[in-house]
């Protein structure tokens, strides 16, 4: 690939991009076996490296988590035969194939666009898949549906060749009110439903827009750019966000090139500046863009509206959650759950952020037999967004960049937290598990968070997990220590019975923690 001699301090990534964001991937099956620089662009198209040589993943990407059960079918077939069989769920509610061999990627690719599935902006410097509340259309506490502007926005962000080359990955949530189920404060942007009086006494609803928020090494909680933006102009304010980010994030070092390097950098205002004239130049008027405090009017809400034992939507009809461990199953349990979904629920499946799968639009009178169908497919239906629903990354099962076995942590944990003793607790407390300190399974934000890491011991080093405690969006957990793996179920254990012997109420873990202070 030609290299350009400009003698601009810019990362060896940003000189790759320089020669095309495109690829043949016809002519790479004929060959077999991609360059560097080919396995760099092949990101924007889905395709990431594994930790395995000669194969590689894929991300397919469901805006706003949604897929139908044609397309489940698919999916479930292009896993059968170009992925061993296996898939799984992601904590940004799309799906991963892993095992992927070269030669099979454009046939793979096929086969997915058939049924208008694509993993087209999967992975590369790019908008991500655009995450949305699982629940937005029949969640009792929403504002409104924000599924809908959720896929808008995605539609939207994706068509937009000129945000190809973005500094690096650029990601969306959308949450359908402010409990922010869908991690508004952790995201680039944040879209928060929000519900007001108007000046006429009717009520308004828009989104609060919230943003600079990421983990990574260097966590930030996102900041408010605007208190109140009308339904209509998310999505082109979402790109004036990703403008300022396109021409002023860093292009030097990848390690400070997210937004949220940006906003920290400049400061809110400032930022609010430059996005406001990028939004002019579009020809948007900024004028209904405020900034001013308002009371919200919309119903109250829980503290973790998800975790609610057999919900029930507006609609009238029930909200069933599959819990599928480690977020891995099998082709055939995919193609099961689409069947499921077309006897008993909407012929849709939701994926979450805690790597499950929902059906929805199920008759009150057959939820019963919609849970014992599922749990015949071998999954459980029982406590999710709780205790007992762990997240891991894929750890170094996949991920080239991991330093530990996430999944051996998970099966450590799921013996501890399973005993009798923590059923009172199986809604208060969440646990989440990441192999590095990328955060793709964000352990900051939640009660007990591990976050793999190698600790020294003697000549060499031994694996280990950073233990967090106390995490919210807005008030990251606090770091207990570091242990080795085989020490942790044991710290993990003593954090749970001091909880149980302290906590008031039905405080969380991370409320007790609140109320009584780190050093208590």
């Amino acid at each position: 690939m030609q290299r350009k001699l400009t003698f601009e301090h810019r990362s060896e990534d940003e000189e790759i991009k320089d020669g095309g964001l495109s690829l043949d991937f016809d002519e790479i099956a004929r060959r077999g076996a991609m360059s560097k620089e080919e396995k760099s662009i092949a990101k924007w198209f889905g395709i990431y490296a594994s930790r395995h040589p000669g194969n590689h993943m894929s991300r397919i990407v469901l805006p706003a988590g949604e897929i139908t059960s044609a397309q489940a079918r698919v999916v479930a077939k292009v896993s059968e035969l170009y992925a061993q069989g296996r898939l799984s769920v992601t904590t940004r509610q799309a799906l991963q194939l892993h095992w992927l061999k070269t030669p099979s990627l454009p046939d793979m690719m096929r086969d997915l666009a058939a049924e208008s599935l694509s993993c087209f902006h999967g992975c590369g410097d790019v908008t991500r898949n655009v995450v949305c509340c699982p629940w937005a259309e029949t969640c009792e506490f929403r504002r409104f549906n924000v599924r809908t502007v959720a896929k808008e926005t995605a539609q939207f962000l994706t068509d937009a060749r000129d945000l190809d080359n973005l500094p690096r990955k650029f990601k969306v949530t959308f949450s359908g009110c402010p409990a922010g189920c869908a991690q508004p404060y952790i995201n680039c942007i944040g879209a928060i439903a929000v519900q007001r009086k108007g000046a006429d006494g009717k009520d308004e609803l828009g989104f609060k827009l919230v943003i600079g928020g990421g983990m990574g090494w260097k966590a930030f909680v996102a900041q408010e750019l605007y208190s109140f933006v009308p339904r209509k102009k998310v999505a082109r304010v979402s790109r004036g966000i990703a403008i300022l980010f396109r021409d002023h994030g860093n292009r030097r070092d990848r390690t400070l090139s997210r937004l949220k390097f940006v906003v920290n950098r400049y400061g809110i205002d400032k930022c609010r500046e430059i996005i406001n004239e990028a939004l002019e130049a579009d020809g948007v008027d900024t004028s209904d863009l405020e900034t001013e405090l308002f009371e919200e009017t919309g119903v109250s809400f829980p503290d973790r509206p998800l975790a609610v034992k057999d919900p029930v939507g507006t609609d009238g009809l029930g909200l069933v959650t599959i819990i599928v461990p480690k977020g891995e199953l099998s082709h055939l349990q995919f193609k099961r759950l689409a069947e499921i979904s077309e006897i008993f629920g909407n012929k849709r499946l939701y994926t979450t952020q805690r790597q499950n799968i929902e059906i929805h639009g199920v008759r009150l009178d057959k939820v019963a037999a919609c849970k014992a169908a599922i749990e015949e497919a071998g999954f459980d239906t029982e406590g999710a967004e709780g205790l007992r629903d762990i997240v891991p990354c894929v750890g170094t099962t996949y991920c080239p960049k991991a330093v530990s076995k996430t999944r051996d942590m998970h099966d450590l944990l799921m013996d501890l937290v399973k005993q009798s003793k923590y059923d009172a607790i199986w809604d208060r407390v969440t646990v989440n598990i990441t192999g590095c300190p990328n955060s793709c399974s964000p352990y900051r934000i939640t009660d007990i968070g591990l976050r793999g890491m190698r600790i020294r011991e003697g000549l060499g080093s031994a694996e280990g997990y950073e233990i967090r405690v106390g995490g919210t969006q807005e008030a990251f957990g606090r770091i207990v220590g570091e242990f080795k793996s085989d020490d942790c179920p044991v710290v993990v254990e003593k954090l749970l019975d001091t909880y149980m012997e302290v906590r008031e109420g039905n405080e969380t873990l991370a409320q007790c923690i609140q109320r009584i202070g780190w050093e208590a």
